[in-house]
């Protein structure tokens, strides 16, 4: 007779077999990219519920980006007129957001602050075109000295346009969208 082998190390083989398979199956549940992940913004609890779970998922910059989206968003929601009022613009933030990955968040929120910021810098180099053919009458120096610091402030003001729309291009290149992406996105109807 053979003597009997002992059945427990087959038995704990399989066990372990079973769960290395659970963890794998577990671990490739959710996006693995955390720009993937769906926002959930049905109601404001749920919304800052999503907010602070993505906040151990996101980059301390990308969470920084979402968050500038988000408030890119309410900027259009309000400037659009659709709504009134700090718990109409959530809504209507909420709206827009809900459902779609982070990226798409991001892409629509920060598409529409690049708008703004180039739009703005376009303005400021047309104005600074426009100032730089003023001229004063001679020897009127406090026009010619009001013109002069009227340059200096609107060149300022065009170079720091010019690193806002660099830094929103480096933003959104850094999640993987385009510098110039198409900052729409459609709107849940109520």
């Amino acid at each position: 007779m053979r003597p009997h082998a002992n059945p427990r190390p087959a038995s704990r083989a399989g066990l372990l077999a079973v769960i290395a398979a659970a963890l794998l199956v577990l671990a490739g549940c959710g996006p693995s990219d955390p720009l993937d992940a769906k926002v959930s913004a049905e109601d404001g609890v749920g919304f800052s519920m999503w907010r602070s779970h993505a906040a151990g998922d996101l980059s301390p910059e990308q969470l920084g980006d979402f968050d500038q989206a988000v408030q890119a968003i309410r900027i259009r929601v309000m400037s659009v007129g659709q709504t009134s009022g700090s718990e109409g613009i959530e809504e209507g933030m909420r709206r827009i957001v809900d459902g779609k990955t982070v990226r798409e968040v991001l892409r629509t929120g920060l598409g529409w602050k690049l708008e703004l910021a180039d739009a703005e810098r376009m303005a400021l180099e047309d104005s600074l075109r426009k100032n730089a053919q003023l001229l004063t009458r001679p020897g009127d120096t406090a026009s010619a000295n009001y013109l002069s610091d009227l340059r200096d402030r609107q060149t300022e003001r065009l170079r720091a346009a010019t690193e806002e729309v660099a830094r929103i291009r480096g933003r959104l290149a850094a999640s993987g969208l385009p510098p110039h992406p198409e900052g729409r996105l459609p709107v849940k109807q109520p």
